[in-house]
């Protein structure tokens, strides 16, 4: 029980900090960046006008980009939380969520 609590304390501790949290990914070129939060909305794009002639390429680009401000997100939640939580969190990989 008591380790339940403690969780979930860790759990609202992690939400507050989210808050205030952002993120930058970007394709592995580098001429997609975003800036994602902590609770995964898009705050800003910059794209490097080149890709503008190359539709499918630029849809590969923020593809990638996304995943990789994402990927930061889960590996950031995971840094914070641990792995040793009484419980598993959906869309997490690893013994704290989905792999």
């Amino acid at each position: 029980m008591w380790d339940v609590l403690k969780a979930a304390k860790r759990l609202q501790d992690l939400a507050q900090e989210l808050e205030h949290t952002t993120l930058t990914g970007q394709d592995p070129t580098g001429q997609v960046r975003l800036v994602m939060t902590g609770h995964q909305t898009i705050q800003a794009i910059q794209i490097d006008p080149a890709l503008l002639k190359d539709p499918e390429a630029l849809e590969k680009a923020l593809i990638q980009a996304y995943d990789d401000a994402r990927a930061q997100l889960q590996r950031f939640v995971i840094e914070k939380l641990g792995t040793d939580l009484p419980f598993s969190l959906p869309g997490l990989p690893g013994n704290i969520g989905l792999a």
